[in-house]
């Protein structure tokens, strides 16, 4: 059990942040591998296969308990920064946090020597990382960047119409607050006064709620509502049918678009060049699904009304 003791300044200090995909890529690694989460429901429905040296992630995270948090860096602009700062993690840390992995059988050769700090070794593992993201996670980012909006969404509405306490007591039944301490259902015991540094909340695809204590920013994730989840429209086929017409990249594209984007973030968020999205959102406006925008140095991309029908799936004549 972690306790988190907060003051009235923290109290006003609480945000919400979403995920970053290289925040989130180690927790999903974990999720993909249990059967009955909604992150793994959502990847099955692409029809996809991961590529085998993606699965040397999947063979360094365990399908349940803890992850490495040393593969979750906190704030990165891009996946070159996160590998950059996964790959500069100590040996000493890396060897501790593998440590805590209960391994059902031995330590493989690969493994043992990413636990001793091996160039060779994290340079396999960054690899493995980009290939996962490359053919996991951005596939998928989109509708998951949906699925937390509308969490976020929700959530910011609770706090300002019912407070922060009602707020708190329904993230997950493993979190409670009460007398000033927040108390959250995780493996490891510890007290922790957060002294007016805030709190930010966090909804993720993990299915289990968790305190990043090592960044810099004290962090409550907490897994994403069904009800969130229900909102998207993964499962029924309606992507296959815009991806055979507009092709699987500007369907991403598309459904990214729900939010507005830069080029920059878009070709982020999507793991491609900015060239690249720029071409596609071009295509789209062209098609009069986008509509673009100039601020300073800046293109921004948004869904104009047609778009947002069409992403739906909400018929335009009745």
């Amino acid at each position: 059990m972690l306790r988190l003791r907060l003051g009235v300044d923290d109290l006003a200090r609480i945000t919400f942040a979403a995920p970053t995909p290289y925040c989130e890529l180690a927790v999903s690694a974990q999720v993909l591998q249990q059967p009955t989460s909604q992150f793994r429901r959502l990847w099955r429905a692409g029809r996809a296969r991961i590529p085998a040296p993606a699965r040397r992630l999947l063979d360094l995270i365990p399908a349940y308990g803890s992850v490495p948090t040393f593969l979750a860096p906190e704030s990165c602009g891009c996946l070159e920064d996160a590998l950059d700062v996964i790959q500069s993690t100590s040996a000493s840390r890396i060897r501790a946090e593998l440590a805590e992995i209960p391994w059902s059988s031995g330590l493989s050769p690969w493994i043992r020597d990413l636990a001793r700090g091996r160039v060779d070794a994290l340079a396999e593992l960054g690899w493995a990382m980009r290939i996962y993201h490359d053919h996991v996670m951005a596939p998928v980012w989109p509708t998951v960047q949906q699925v937390v909006a509308a969490e976020m969404r929700d959530r910011a509405w609770q706090l300002a119409t019912q407070g922060a306490g009602a707020t708190l007591n329904t993230l997950d039944p493993r979190i409670r607050w009460r007398d000033g301490l927040l108390e959250v259902g995780a493996p490891t015991e510890a007290d922790i006064d957060l002294a007016g540094r805030g709190l930010r909340l966090m909804p993720s695809v993990w299915t289990r709620p968790a305190v990043t204590i090592g960044w810099k920013h004290p962090t409550l994730v907490y897994p994403v509502r069904l009800s969130s989840w229900a909102q998207q429209h993964s499962g029924d086929g309606h992507d296959d049918r815009l991806a055979a017409v507009l092709g699987m990249t500007r369907t991403r594209v598309l459904r990214a678009l729900v939010r507005e984007h830069t080029t920059s973030q878009l070709a982020q968020a999507l793991g491609i060049s900015p060239a690249s999205a720029s071409t596609h959102a071009a295509a789209l406006r062209g098609a009069g699904l986008v509509a673009t925008r100039r601020e300073g140095q800046a293109v921004r991309h948004v869904l104009t009304d047609l778009g947002q029908a069409v992403t739906s799936a909400t018929p335009l004549v009745r």
